[in-house]
């Protein structure tokens, strides 16, 4: 990224900033790194093996919202991804995330344009107990990515529900000789509950996704807090999820299909946190998956299943700042040379 291009960037985000007595905006950001060994690197970020320093998403941005006419408002989010910390940096220290921006009203929803969170993505709400590091459930199966050129609904709330639907801007992504136009390329997902349960204890949800991240799937989440058994700082979760690829430029594409799950716990104890998960997968569509077709591409001829086990702890210091620890193994049935075994050591800042 040439010295001009930085340094108008930079001044884009101190723009933000200075904005704030205006407009009030929210500057925020994360940094989040760990130490990670890994076995083969079939499971790290970048598929990386040994010890090396994983980038969990650090991250800037800039969101608000400005009030339109009564009942009418608008929002915003511009952010980005930044990996200036490792060697790849040097060349693409910036990458895309979230950036869009929409209207709500109380009466009729919402809608925003932009790169966005799909809704079949976000129905995992917190189940996903490893989200953000190496052991997170997309190594097991599709549909934890983010889309630009797309539009997203969402219904107000009504007694708990929400019904929400993503788009993608097919011409955007797609020459019409390309057989991917032909599928749906959009998501429908309805929500019940809190997904961080904190104003209430049961979250759930079901979604459906068409030809986006190149999977037809459906996804089925249940999250508990079992405050009503006396175990208020006890979570259990699930996530199962049928899966069928989509692409038919992908190697064996017809049979990779099949079903996935993660079952997951947690229990806060002081300032730890303590969590568990369990995953398997046997559609071929997740991380790992696609990592042993890109390797042996033709010669991968039985679709990997995939399965999961990690144990971790978070230590919060305060609301901002924790240090946290992951420790499992990927099993890749049909080809052993892509299972992992992952022990991870990490420190993240809120602010």
């Amino acid at each position: 990224m040439s010295v001009f291009r930085l340094s108008l960037l930079s001044a884009s985000l101190l723009a933000g900033v200075s904005l704030h007595a205006q407009a009030t905006p929210d500057f925020y950001g994360r940094i989040d790194y760990s130490v990670t060994h890994s076995d083969t690197g079939a499971a790290t970020h970048k598929g990386l093996d040994g010890t090396v320093l994983e980038n969990n998403f650090t991250r800037l941005g800039v969101r608000g919202t400005e009030a339109l006419t009564e009942g009418l408002t608008l929002f915003y989010q511009v952010e980005m991804g930044v990996d200036s910390a490792s060697e790849s940096g040097n060349s693409k220290p910036f990458t895309a995330r979230p950036t869009f921006i929409g209207i709500r009203h109380a009466n009729w929803g919402s809608l925003a344009a932009g790169r966005m969170e799909p809704v079949f993505k976000m129905t995992k709400g917190f189940v996903d107990v490893f989200d953000n590091y190496s052991m997170k459930h997309d190594r097991l199966m599709a549909g934890d990515k983010r889309w630009g050129d797309s539009f997203e609904y969402k219904t107000p709330v009504w007694h708990g529900w929400q019904l929400g639907a993503s788009l993608l801007l097919e011409d955007n992504y797609y020459q019409d000789s390309d057989k991917r136009k032909e599928n749906g390329n959009y998501q429908l997902a309805l929500t019940y509950g809190d997904k961080k349960l904190k104003n209430s204890d049961l979250y759930f949800a079901a979604a459906y996704s068409d030809g986006v991240e190149d999977i037809k799937a459906w996804r089925a989440v249940g999250h508990w807090k079992l405050a009503s058994l006396g175990l208020e700082n006890l979570k259990l979760g699930t996530l199962i999820q049928q899966s069928e690829l989509a692409n038919p430029a992908k190697p064996y594409w017809q049979d990779r299909d099949g079903l996935g799950f993660i079952v997951s716990g947690s229990y806060k104890w002081d300032k730890w946190l303590f969590k568990a998960q369990y995953g398997k997968d046997e559609s071929g569509t997740g991380l790992i998956a696609n990592r042993v077709y890109s390797a042996l591409g033709e010669a991968a001829t039985q679709v990997p299943h995939v399965s999961q086990w990690g144990v971790g702890a978070e230590y919060f210091f305060s609301k901002s700042t924790r240090v946290h620890l992951e420790v499992g193994q990927f099993d890749t049935k049909q080809y052993a040379e892509f299972d992992d075994t992952i022990t991870s050591i990490g420190i993240r800042y809120d602010f």
